[in-house]
């Protein structure tokens, strides 16, 4: 059993976005003028947008070398028995999700509850339902698919107290303004600096957890389990975290479909986890597959998800 660093308790203040007036000065000119851009974009009906977002993303998808190459290690790594030409039209399609959603973000900023409502759809709520109004505790585990904070977001339009764990971004401007769109509804959000004592307080007091599982965070906080035909240093936290909170885990993955010109927001059936930390981990690694297997493109590849390796590879050079 791995040692109890699995879950951190050491609360640490970490960055807490706030306005500062050093934000109008010139070296933060850049990112207003993108901000009007996306609010502009924001209020255009979302198929022009969209069009606009299917021409950029395959610029952006070849241009993106860095981020490309991740991709395609990732997805030879996790499906072998795929030709190229079938893992490079998944990266196609990914680069061109990417684009609609974030040219999507000023319309999640700006137009009305109502409106976002009817943006989105619910497969599987019966399984929120169900525990909600069974007063349990509830933890989302949502694995990184492109609209993983407009999902957030939409949640929270719905009157939820959604509560998550986030990076902060590099750009301070950056964050705030993302911040304050995230909460527009309301909820919470906490640095990932503080440690994850703040997310398992609010979740026992009755805030709903919103857990980002699948990114590698080394080999002495994780298990090595089987992810797609690879495997994946996996954190095993998510069996203590439900026995902390009282909670149950209910696995939930956001997608964007353009052509029905909605967010998804998929509910699969509360995760069964025992107290073996490996077999949490494959409980958690066998959910993201379910999500991502018929929609690959809506995962976020491009992140070093299996730097962690067995030999100390590193896998991505």
């Amino acid at each position: 059993m791995k040692s109890q660093q699995n879950i951190r308790f050491t609360a640490r203040v970490g960055y807490q976005p706030r306005w500062l007036w050093s934000f109008l000065l010139p070296k933060y000119w850049g990112v207003w003028l993108g901000v009007a851009c996306l609010l502009v974009l924001g209020l255009l009906p979302f198929r022009w947008r969209d069009k606009l977002a299917e021409k950029l993303g395959v610029i952006i998808g070849h241009k993106a070398k860095k981020q490309r190459k991740r991709a395609r290690i990732n997805l030879e790594q996790c499906f072998p028995q795929w030709s190229t030409a079938q893992r490079e039209e998944v990266i196609d399609k990914m680069f061109i999700l990417v684009t609609q959603v974030m040219l999507g973000i000023g319309e999640i900023a700006l137009r009305s509850r109502q409106h976002l409502q009817q943006r989105c759809e619910f497969l599987g709520w019966e399984h929120f339902e169900k525990a909600h109004k069974a007063g349990q505790n509830i933890i989302f585990m949502v694995p990184h698919g492109w609209a993983i904070d407009t999902a957030g977001i939409l949640l929270r339009s719905f009157d939820l107290p959604v509560m998550a764990m986030y990076n902060p971004h590099r750009n301070p401007l950056v964050d705030w303004l993302w911040t304050k769109v995230r909460l527009r509804f309301g909820g919470s959000a906490h640095a990932r600096q503080n440690g994850i004592k703040p997310f398992l307080t609010q979740v026992r007091k009755g805030q709903i957890g919103y857990y980002l599982p699948d990114e590698d965070y080394g080999a002495e906080l994780s298990e090595f389990v089987d992810f797609f035909a690879t495997y994946k240093a996996t954190l095993p936290s998510l069996n203590k975290m439900a026995k902390l909170t009282k909670a149950i885990i209910l696995p939930m993955f956001p997608r964007y479909d353009a052509k029905a010109g909605k967010y998804i927001m998929q509910i699969n059936a509360p995760l069964t986890l025992t107290d073996d930390p490996k077999q949490a981990a494959r409980a958690m690694n066998e959910a993201i597959e379910n999500f991502v297997t018929p929609t690959p493109e809506q995962y976020v590849w491009i992140l070093r998800l299996l730097k962690t390796r067995k030999n100390g590879e590193d896998i991505y050079r």
